[in-house]
């Protein structure tokens, strides 16, 4: 069975009709019937997918229409029902077999070349109960197939029989003009030949004309009780007279659905096929076709519409009905007036997490309830849906709309939640967020829903309640997406830059070592700060690359360096959270180091990043210590580590961080703290390094509490390789 699983998974039938619905809605005929074979494969993971046809001339055999086999489809064949599970289907109905099928018919040389071991096969029967043929599913292995699938199966089969049967009709619609009348009469529906004049005067009608309209077929002949054309639904006239035009002009075949009235009264769904016969003077004189009953084919296609487009949780419209909504209004107008507001409960994956899944769903619930009862109140409001996840979208129909109707519709929003959700025994609180956008401003719904999506992003980014689409918003996303397009070509090229800060014994002013800093120069963005590119990486999840790009780069310079000079000092590179993360943290530096001596490298890693997993974090440390890595723990102060952690933690070195150092002069407090840090560090064996020393009274008031390293803009900024190399190395 595909995937290994030896029990075909339950499958919702809701969901199942949402995937024919999505899939299968646009195809005809036998390219129906092709992708419903492979889409049936999928859905069901099953080996073996198979429809085949009975025809009444030769019912002891069965003419494969496709075959979908392990992913692929195979060439169609024919082959004897008898001693095989398919002759149990067209004989008695659906039939399974969970395992053993092999066995219990050895005679089947198909089923003993594929090998399967189980077998469910439904019939494929016309609407008026003939059997055009059968559905089958095989799987490899033991398959308990569960009445679910079997309901799923009959469903597919249905269509699959619906498709086969206009087949049918449409190849007897090309036998010979001496067998046209029989074939006429034999149909289901009405087949005619009318007049290609205003009222579709009949000249010809099957005897299908009766059940399908009501009427006599001679009272529809020469429009002696009525003309056929009154039968088509008002609503329905323009279109098909259009349909009807059109195909004539292009000399086809129309094919249209559409709605007639019966004499009785009752609406019925028709599904009709013709074409227009040209007179020896090339003029269209005639109209020739069928026409088919599809009520119950609609009603069933309209169920599958329904659930396409409805939320399961909430019951609201869902993104592809929003969607296909507002496509529909800009197929209408260019540039229709409404406004989009799209909501965000704040907080509720942490509600998620902290009561479950369960109470997710039951929050969301009340939500949409809430929203749907308070837009009833609400002018112009014409759609409430449900995206996915916690977010929702009200679309209001807005003359002219601006940032005032925005507001007002949001504030009214808010309030619909001033009151707290019961939680079990919890009174839950919740916020919104909400975003808006113009349809006037947008091309499309897809453009408009991506603008609305623009403004709540920009409002989860900056702490904002409400933000709404401009031109300015537009181009600042813009700007970003093309900084990061930039940013992700230099780090594919490998064309980030490596510079170095010089760390200053203090006591000596003696260059003991240096600190690697990413620097990114675009040709076309010019030199961009690295907390705005560092960002882009952590929001890309490429930060690790980065690093790793970085201790490359690191690692060659200092390479470079041994070879020439008899002494290199240590040269420090950061690691960021998402490398500390890595299982293969360890095995990834010393691969990345090669040859070079682990004591050359300093490791630092942030305080914060330590803390994110302490557990993994040790671990991670104690390994990069026993391979020989130096270790600092940067921006020491600010990521609120226990002692007892930083205790655990197997570290050389301890880096204060620079917005103590630079508030030591100006705060007593913070030159308390600082002062405490070195206490700490000296008590815990640790080297201690000052950063962000900017003037000579910091440099001698760390001097003075015993601080042993630094390095700031007092000393050097960070310098290209060669610049560093000639001011610090060469001397």
């Amino acid at each position: 069975m595909v995937g290994g699983d030896a029990t075909i998974q339950r499958v919702s039938l809701d969901k199942a009709f949402h995937l024919l619905a999505e899939n299968l809605r646009e195809r005809s005929e036998l390219k129906f019937i092709e992708h419903l074979t492979k889409l049936l494969s999928e859905l069901l993971r099953a080996d073996h997918v198979m429809v085949s046809e009975i025809f009444e001339t030769d019912i002891a055999r069965a003419h494969v229409v496709s075959f979908y086999s392990r992913g692929s489809h195979l060439q169609a064949n024919s082959y004897d029902l008898h001693g095989s599970p398919c002759e149990t289907v067209i004989s008695t109905g659906s039939c399974v077999y969970s395992e053993g099928v092999c066995k219990t018919f050895p005679n089947d040389e198909m089923l003993q070349q594929l090998g399967a071991e189980s077998y469910v096969g439904v019939p494929m029967l016309t609407v008026d109960g003939n059997k055009l043929g059968l559905l089958a599913i095989l799987n490899d292995q033991p398959t308990d197939y569960s009445n679910e699938v079997l309901e799923l199966l009959q469903v597919a089969a249905s269509q699959a029989a619906a498709e086969m049967a206009q087949v049918r009709i449409t190849n007897r619609l090309k036998e010979s003009q001496r067998r046209l009348q029989t074939l006429m009469d034999s149909l289901p529906g009405m087949a005619y030949r009318c007049k290609n004049d205003a009222y579709w005067s009949m000249e010809m009608v099957s005897r299908g004309a009766r059940d399908l309209t009501g009427y006599d077929p001679a009272g529809l002949q020469d429009n002696a009780t009525i003309a056929y054309v009154d039968l088509i639904h008002p609503e329905d006239k323009e279109k098909v007279e259009a349909k009807v035009r059109e195909a004539i002009e292009n000399d086809r075949y129309f094919k249209l659905n559409y709605r007639i009235i019966r004499a009785d009264g009752a609406l019925r769904w028709v599904w009709e096929q013709g074409k227009g016969v040209r007179s020896e003077a090339g003029e269209v004189t005639h109209l020739e076709g069928f026409v088919l009953d599809v009520t119950e084919q609609y009603l069933h296609q309209e169920r599958i519409t329904e659930i396409a487009f409805t939320d399961e949780l909430t019951g609201l419209p869902n993104r592809p009905a929003l969607l296909d909504f507002l496509q529909r209004e800009y197929a209408r107008e260019q540039a229709p007036d409404y406004l989009l507001v799209l909501i965000d409960i704040r907080g509720f994956r942490n509600i998620n997490e902290r009561f479950g899944l369960h109470a997710g769903d039951r929050l969301l619930r009340i939500v949409a309830a809430r929203l749907q009862e308070g837009i009833r109140a609400m002018e112009n409001t014409v759609l409430l849906a449900r995206l996915t996840g916690d977010e929702f979208v009200v679309v209001s129909s807005q003359q002219g709309a601006g940032i005032e109707d925005f507001l007002e519709l949001a504030d009214m929003l808010t309030q619909l939640f001033t009151n707290p959700v019961s939680m079990g025994e919890h009174q839950l609180p919740l916020q919104l967020k909400m975003s808006g956008a113009w349809s006037s401003a947008a091309s499309s719904a897809a453009q408009l829903l991506q603008q609305a999506s623009i403004a709540m992003y920009e409002a989860k980014q900056n702490g904002l309640r409400y933000c709404t689409f401009d031109t300015d918003l537009e181009r600042k996303v813009s700007s970003e997406r093309h900084r990061t397009e930039r940013f992700l070509m230099a780090l594919a090229n490998h064309e980030l830059n490596i510079h170095l800060q010089p760390q200053i014994e203090l006591n000596s002013g003696r260059c003991t070592g240096a600190e690697v800093l990413c620097r990114w120069f675009d040709n076309e963005l010019g030199a961009v700060p690295p907390d705005i590119f560092i960002d882009i990486a952590r929001k890309q999840g490429v930060l690790a690359e980065l690093g790793y790009q970085v201790l490359e780069k690191t690692c060659a310079l200092i390479n470079e360096w041994r070879d020439s000079y008899e002494s290199v000092p240590p040269i420090s590179v950061n690691v960021g959270a998402q490398q500390f993360a890595s299982k293969d943290v360890v095995d990834d530096f010393v691969r990345v180091c090669g040859q070079l001596p682990p004591q050359a490298i300093t490791l630092e890693i942030t305080e914060s990043d330590l803390m994110i997993d302490p557990k993994q974090a040790l671990e991670v440390t104690k390994r990069l210590r026993g391979m020989g890595f130096k270790l600092a723990i940067d921006d020491f102060g600010t990521g609120y580590s226990s002692l007892s952690y930083l205790q655990q933690f197997d570290l050389d070195i301890l880096k204060i961080d620079m917005t103590f150092v630079q508030a030591m002069s100006r705060d007593e407090q913070s030159r308390t703290l600082v002062n405490t840090i070195l206490v700490m560090a000296k008590t815990l064996g640790l080297e201690t390094i000052a950063e962000g020393i900017e003037t000579e009274e910091q440099a001698m008031m760390l001097q003075q509490l015993g601080c042993e390293f630094g390095q700031g803009f007092y000393y050097a900024r960070p310098l290209p390789a060669k610049e560093f190399e000639k001011q610090w190395l060469q001397h």
